[in-house]
């Protein structure tokens, strides 16, 4: 007995039902199936023969499938049709599948020369696991010997970490340089074995106590090992954006800052700060990293702080280029503002950056708003809404809002709306929404969202609704039917609807099918059957199965409005008109309307 069961509805659920089905041609010819505990959970094995073998592996824990995945092409996330096989074999016929000793019970009765031919017989089929190997932590440090000291929480003072990380730095696959880019099919590299050692060198820097200068030292080494891989990495691909590498370098340089924090001797404190220069030379510092570590950058002592932020300007004056001497300056200007600096320093470094958040926010901190004002109306890209808090902290709000009212931009004119809106002062609010209708044409994609917006602000709503109708039909361009027969079926006035096309001689290529069939199927029975009949008519006119089914469609729907005989009628002055297309004769027949 294999000892687990599994529900159809909680594969089914794993798997969706498109997999599933797609998965029942090979439950019958699945081979090597096996169930193994592990733990509270069981592993499920097999293979599945497609246009080769692919090998299969699922986890089931409490009758729910917990993961999965398979060696096919798609099989990665787990889903695919081969894994469904497998779930769909274990809920039919659990068991098929040969029970084996628990993986804990198996590997506790090697002893460690069989466990080693275990490994090499494993590694002569799979290579690629020599990196597990290499960089699992060991009771032995692969640098120094281990002195067996260990702190009262039982973390030992040493750590082999620097090295694995190295090495799994040296085993990271990479395509050669002339076909690593990402048009062929590479994404990029495998970090797997990388990343839960990085939550170890965090575990690690926490558990250097002050005091004991070989623990941090080997928290440092660590770090220098994972920032030192980064930048060879980035050197040996240089096509390689940084953020790919943030996932490495984010955790490193935060665990450096909390080292940094503490009390160190004089030599490892420089190390440490000579390691963190070097890392913002080599890698820089991105926006995004440091507004997660300022915090920890205000921590560091105020002489660190006033060194780092003394390199970083070295670095920004030495660049030549101006896209590398701004990023050098976002870096300095967000450094520098744990600091004191002269509100003319700010704005200096502000500009610098060549960002124009930035630079408002210099702006309005040195009481310069209408100069904020001025940049926002040369940068149209930068959202009010994005920079309104900075102008509500400094205490000049209302310079936003005289600047929103001469802007013309939609977004200006509904950040402003909205701003009003939010403070109850409804009635500029209010003219606002009906200057933003009045200006737009009738059919731009902004009069839907204005209409409503009109609708929840206004004192008189019908007044205002005649005042926008009677300003559409009025414009020197013509009358706009098709806006205005939205807004009059939206505010189910139909027949005044259909008074606007009196005389318009093809209704439906003016208002389209689906506005024609609504307005049509919103009208008095008599006013109804002819536009109803066009409607049918232009779907006919598309010659095509599918046009014929919304032809019938459209007859079927109507026939409560104007009676089944006359469904019926219209459905035989249909067929005499086009008698010779079979399927649309078919369509009414299937409708129930022949």
């Amino acid at each position: 007995m294999t000892g687990f069961t599994l529900q159809k509805a909680a594969a089914l659920s794993y798997v969706g039902e498109r997999e599933w089905h797609k998965g029942q041609p090979y439950v019958s010819s699945l081979t090597g199936l096996s169930a193994q505990p592990d733990g509270p959970a069981i592993t499920l094995r097999g293979s599945a023969h497609g246009q080769e073998r692919y090998s299969v592996t699922v986890t089931i824990d409490w009758g729910q499938v917990q993961d999965a995945v398979c060696s096919c092409p798609v099989g990665g996330d787990g889903r695919c049709k081969h894994v469904a096989a497998l779930l769909a074999r274990a809920v039919t016929a659990p068991d098929d599948f040969r029970g084996l000793p628990p993986l804990d019970a198996a590997l506790d009765a090697l002893d460690a020369p069989a466990l080693r031919a275990v490994i090499r017989r494993m590694l002569s089929r799979e290579p690629d696991l020599l990196s597990v190997l290499l960089t699992q932590p060991t009771t032995q440090s692969s640098t120094q010997p281990n002195t067996g000291q260990v702190q009262p929480d039982g973390a030992r003072l040493t750590s082999d970490l620097p090295g694995r990380i190295r090495v799994a730095f040296d085993l990271l696959d990479l395509p050669d340089e002339d076909h690593w880019h990402w048009e062929n099919d590479w994404d990029g590299p495998d970090f797997s074995e990388l990343t839960p050692m990085l939550e170890e060198l965090q575990e690690l820097v926490a558990a250097a106590p002050t005091g004991h200068h070989a623990a941090q030292r080997s928290a440092l080494a660590a770090i220098q090992a994972t920032l030192d891989g980064c930048h060879g990495l980035n050197a040996q691909q240089p096509d390689l954006a940084l953020d790919d590498l943030s996932t490495l370098v984010e955790p490193a340089r935060a665990a450096l800052l909390s080292l940094l924090a503490r009390p160190l001797p004089a030599e490892l404190q420089g190390a440490a700060l000579g390691t963190l220069h070097e890392s913002v030379a080599n890698l820089g510092w991105p926006d995004h990293e440091i507004d997660g570590q300022l915090d920890l950058f205000t921590e560091l002592p105020a002489e660190d702080r006033a060194r780092t932020v003394a390199f970083v300007r070295g670095l920004h004056d030495g660049e030549t280029g101006e896209y590398a001497r701004q990023r050098r300056a976002r870096t300095l200007y967000a450094l520098a503002s744990t600091g004191d600096l002269s509100a003319h320093e700010n704005l200096a470094l502000a500009r610098a950056t060549g960002d124009s958040f930035m630079i408002t926010a210099a702006l309005l901190d040195t009481g310069q708003p209408e100069e904020a004002t001025a940049l926002l109306a040369e940068h149209p890209e930068l959202s009010l809404s994005v920079v309104a808090g900075l102008f509500q902290d400094s205490g000049a709000l209302a310079h936003l809002e005289a600047f929103a009212q001469t802007r013309p931009d939609p977004w200006a004119r509904r950040w402003l709306f909205t701003h009003l809106n939010e403070q109850n002062r409804r009635a500029e609010a209010h003219a606002v929404a009906r200057d933003a209708l009045m200006q737009l044409p009738p059919a731009h994609a902004d009069t839907p969202f204005w209409i409503t917006q009109l609708k929840t602000v206004s004192p008189d709503w019908p007044a205002d609704r005649e005042t926008l109708i009677t300003h559409w039909a009025a414009r020197p361009d013509g009358p706009h039917l098709l806006p205005l027969v939205r807004l009059l079926l939206r505010e189910q006035q139909p027949e005044r609807a259909a008074q606007l096309l009196h005389g318009v001689p093809d209704p439906v290529g003016v208002l389209g099918l689906d506005l024609a069939r609504q307005l049509a199927l919103q009208l008095p029975a008599e006013q109804a059957l002819a536009l109803i009949i066009q409607v049918a008519a232009a779907h006919i006119a598309g010659r095509s199965r599918a046009h014929y089914q919304s032809a019938a469609r459209t007859l079927r729907d109507a026939a409560p409005l104007i009676g089944r005989a006359e469904a019926q009628s219209a459905a035989r002055l249909l067929t005499q008109e086009y008698p010779t297309l079979r399927a649309l004769k078919e369509e009414l027949q299937a409708a129930q309307l022949l």
